[in-house]
């Protein structure tokens, strides 16, 4: 049967001339753990088809995606992932084979398409079939990197582009077009993974620890959904304000090239008032944390962390700290003030809340069961 949806190919870049160029034994052992590395975050929703030596296939039906930006989230994800234990390989081995000294030469890429396919089972894996299954893969063997020199990239096509719906991030992507013979042309666009990357070892982590002092009772439950998923409803406003008691309205400032991330800003208005949420740690589908300013200067770490469970589903943990700031008396009247005159107020609301949340998760799974 027909479906539409996304197929994303994550190819590693240098695997042919790695594997003629090294020692067996060492060259195995370092793609095992980079395929390891990949394969940890391919999860649902994305759907893994099979493995065609260096590339992954994988795809993600319309129907199961979570949120606009997802595509883009989940491949960052896997390329960080990778990319991460690459460099840790890279730092602790002082062996000097042919192997380790190769491996600086790889690296990986990704191809994101949107289109119609069908699925068929065979020998135990699901097996995609299609016109544009075929455009995908014709796109792997590409002049990209001989046009624009960038060696870990992603590249989308136009009808990738278009179902994702964020003009503002591909206007600021490679504009790049692809001759495929009976395809024709096809345009596409491409942005460098590296900085990904790079951003995501310098950012500073910011988080709310279990076991340090909160502000108020934490709100913990189990979600029967994946970690991405559940994601989108502690990130998207959308989502967000269909749960979240105690707030009227949510708007979203400071958004990188229409994407939510680090830097962004959820204001929330509640009556007369609002409060300003600024994220300062965004680790998707793991954690997000937000600084909520205060009066007098002060700020509340809140964090939102996400735990995949054994069933398939997440416990969701959302924690806020102790008002903190600059001024240790301003900080101890807002402390005290939270605590005598808002904290009933706000654990009222975060219980309610909470069953908000879990019927609202409840509904919408049983809709697409």
């Amino acid at each position: 049967m027909a479906q539409q949806g996304f197929l994303l190919i994550a190819d590693i870049t240098g695997y042919t001339m790695f594997l003629t160029r090294s020692e067996l034994d060492h060259a195995q052992g370092i793609l095992d753990a980079l395929f390891k590395s990949i394969f940890a975050e391919i999860k649902p929703p994305i759907i893994l088809s099979n493995l065609q030596g260096d590339a992954a296939l994988t795809y993600l039906p319309d129907a199961n995606l979570p949120q606009r930006q997802f595509p883009l989230d989940a491949i960052e994800r896997i390329y960080c992932s990778f990319a991460n234990t690459l460099g840790a390989m890279r730092l602790n081995t002082t062996c000097t084979c042919n192997a380790c000294r190769n491996m600086n030469q790889l690296d990986l890429k990704f191809f994101l398409h949107h289109g119609t396919y069908a699925t068929q089972e065979m020998a135990g894996r699901t097996e995609l079939q299609g016109a544009e299954v075929i455009r995908l893969h014709r796109l792997m063997k590409n002049s990209v990197t001989a046009a624009t020199g960038i060696k870990a990239y992603t590249l989308v096509t136009e009808q990738a582009a278009d179902a994702i719906g964020l003009p503002d991030f591909f206007a600021g992507a490679i504009r790049h077009v692809e001759n495929l013979g009976e395809f024709g042309e096809t345009v596409c666009y491409v942005y460098d993974l590296a900085p990904i990357f790079a951003l995501w070892r310098a950012t500073r982590r910011v988080v709310v620890q279990h076991d340090e002092p909160l502000a108020f009772e934490s709100m913990e439950c189990d979600l029967p959904v994946p970690p991405a998923i559940a994601w989108a409803y502690v990130t998207d406003i959308e989502k967000k304000i269909r749960w979240q008691h105690g707030i009227d309205r949510m708007t979203m400032t400071g958004l990188a090239r229409g994407r939510i991330g680090l830097g962004a800003t959820q204001h929330c208005a509640h009556g007369k008032d609002s409060t300003v949420h600024d994220i300062v740690d965004w680790r998707p589908f793991d954690y997000v944390t937000w600084h909520i300013h205060l009066p007098m200067g002060a700020i509340v770490r809140q964090m939102a962390e996400l735990t995949p469970l054994e069933n398939g589903g997440t416990h969701l943990s959302l924690r806020c700290a102790k008002p903190e700031g600059p001024n240790p008396v301003a900080t101890a009247v807002v402390r005290t003030i939270t605590r005598l005159a808002m904290a009933k107020k706000l654990v009222s609301d975060q219980r309610a809340s909470k069953v908000a949340l879990e019927r609202l998760v409840d509904e919408e799974t049983a809709a697409f069961t």
